[in-house]
């Protein structure tokens, strides 16, 4: 039973590599609204299992990226100085004091259903028991193919999402683009915008971020008592986690 937080915007549709931007499949995003509404501690387990985090796991968002971003066809070639053929395992990322912030009594899981390679990771954080639900996920994503080179991909890829996520592309019935923001001094680029959903209680932040040929997206979303994570909270926590990443991303 996957719960979902379902991004709504910037999907990536796969391109013909098996790179993919982690999107909130239309399904599982409304049964995170549902799980956040006030799931039992049973389900919560169950949960955390199989919910794929917030993006429907190697979905493909439904609106959004250019596809194109992994196996455009572009001819193999050495790397670029600055470019990254790989990406560490997103679960070892963020370190524990922002876990716990973010989503206390957490344990990171590796994305089921998502098709983890040198190329690409991801990770869930999730806490669903009590009245506080939360959700963290972290995908890392190296962009090694593609028209113009590797970086030139990455921008242009990077761009459709966030013309897709700030514009509020996508978005199921009942959720609303409440904000949007630059993110500086992280990356070569970056952006948070945050969407709610009054009815179900829901409120989420997604965070981007490009570093050379590297994209870095994190998911952060909850509820407190049937009352949505608010923008401030869900903002800062996905930009908290999004900086911690990079940094992490910079130093390995």
């Amino acid at each position: 039973m996957p719960v979902s937080g379902s991004h709504r915007s910037g999907n990536h549709r796969a391109g013909s590599g098996s790179h993919r931007r982690v999107g909130r499949d239309r399904r599982p995003g409304r049964r995170l609204a549902a799980l956040l509404a006030g799931v039992t501690t049973g389900v919560g387990v169950c949960v955390l299992a199989a919910f794929v985090i917030f993006s429907g796991l190697g979905v493909g968002r439904d609106g959004g990226g250019s596809g194109e971003v992994i196996g455009s066809g572009a001819a193999e070639t050495t790397p670029a100085r600055g470019e990254r053929t790989q990406v560490p395992d997103a679960c070892g990322v963020l370190n524990s004091e922002i876990t716990d912030r973010l989503v206390p009594g957490a344990q990171s899981n590796p994305a089921d259903n998502y098709q983890a390679s040198d190329q690409q990771s991801q990770c869930v954080w999730g806490a669903y028991n009590g009245k506080r639900k939360r959700q963290l996920t972290v995908e890392l994503r190296a962009i090694t193919a593609g028209q113009g080179g590797p970086v030139e991909a990455a921008r242009r890829t990077f761009a459709d999402e966030r013309g897709a996520d700030e514009s509020g592309k996508a978005l199921l019935v009942g959720q609303e683009l409440a904000e949007k923001r630059d993110i500086e001094g992280v990356g070569d680029e970056g952006y948070v915008v945050y969407s709610v959903d009054e009815g179900q209680g829901s409120g989420e932040a997604v965070a981007n971020v490009r570093m050379g040929n590297v994209l870095v997206t994190v998911h952060y979303s909850g509820g407190d008592g049937g009352d949505a994570l608010g923008s401030s909270a869900a903002m800062d926590g996905a930009e908290e986690a999004v900086k911690g990443a990079a940094d992490a991303l910079d130093a390995s």
